[in-house]
């Protein structure tokens, strides 16, 4: 399969799966995955988005080698659904799959993309979720990161920001 003309030939969870499995069935192919993800074709890198959150979610090591490569295609990215996929796959990541040299940089773009009002609700969700696992280890964002939910939830917001944000004020006042 070419990955490429297959993830063109129709935007589709069911094509997106099927690009998923045929990565699955090879771990060489995810080398071939991830150097569309990460290049500049709007469409390809659209698409491949949700096949790579995918992979990171059956198989969260896989994606290790890319972690550096991924943190900033989701700091200029050129689709919304970079940012959106490459935040979840981080927030249901355990931080000790994240190396140390690149954890400064993934909380600075998970809190910078949280803060921001003007993201989508699924990207600042898993900015937040993802500032809160970092509070477990670094407990002097545990303030902050309550203050910002509290605010946010106050001014009105989106269900699915409140009920990730009181969920997440709970784990915090414990």
């Amino acid at each position: 399969m070419d990955i490429r003309e297959q993830i063109l030939a129709e935007h589709s969870r069911a094509n997106a799966d099927r690009v998923l499995h045929y990565v699955l069935k090879d771990k060489r192919r995810l080398m071939s995955l991830m150097e569309l993800f990460l290049g500049q074709e709007y469409r390809v890198v659209q698409r491949l988005a949700m096949v790579v959150g995918d992979v990171g979610r059956l198989h969260p090591t896989w994606l290790s080698p890319w972690h550096k490569e991924m943190i900033a295609s989701a700091n200029a990215p050129l689709h919304d659904a970079v940012k959106r996929n490459v935040l979840r796959y981080f927030s249901e990541l355990p931080l000790s799959f994240i190396e140390e040299k690149d954890q400064g940089e993934i909380l600075d773009l998970a809190f910078r993309l949280f803060e921001s009002p003007t993201e989508a609700v699924a990207i600042r969700v898993y900015g937040m979720q993802i500032v809160a696992n970092f509070s477990e280890v670094f407990p002097e964002l545990k303030d902050e990161l309550r203050g910002l939910i509290e605010i946010t939830i106050a001014e009105g917001t989106t269900p699915g920001f409140r009920s990730r944000g009181t969920k997440i004020l709970r784990q915090l006042n414990r």
